[in-house]
């Protein structure tokens, strides 16, 4: 039985050196005004302030795979604010998306009748 446990162990480790690996990043996101509506990759995600979890996943090469995180926030009179994060970095390293993401949105032109 003895003679199994070494084989197994060397296959269980071969296979998650295979597998895809992923690291995770817990970013607020706030906006002045507050309770923005936040869209990242085109998803509703809530109102501002909250807490979201980014992940980057990494893949045994050669395969490469690029996560870039598109972020925008929409409040009624105010015009819609985004911030695009590109995925640049070594992977296993979601660095470039920073620990709080802060958006100053700008009021709405708002045209007046005659």
């Amino acid at each position: 039985m003895n003679k199994l446990v070494v084989p197994t162990i060397l296959i269980l480790i071969a296979v998650g050196c295979l597998m895809p690996a992923c690291t995770s990043k817990l970013v607020r996101i706030d906006s002045t005004p507050a309770f923005a509506d936040i869209e990242i990759n085109d998803e509703y995600i809530g109102k501002t302030p909250l807490y979201f979890r980014f992940r980057d996943k990494w893949y045994p090469w050669p395969i490469e795979k690029y996560d870039d995180y598109s972020i925008v926030a929409r409040l009624d009179g105010y015009e819609p604010a985004a911030q695009v994060f590109k995925d640049t970095p070594p992977r296993l390293d979601i660095s470039y998306v920073p620990d709080e993401i802060v958006f100053d949105m700008e009021p709405a032109d708002v045209e007046t009748g005659p």
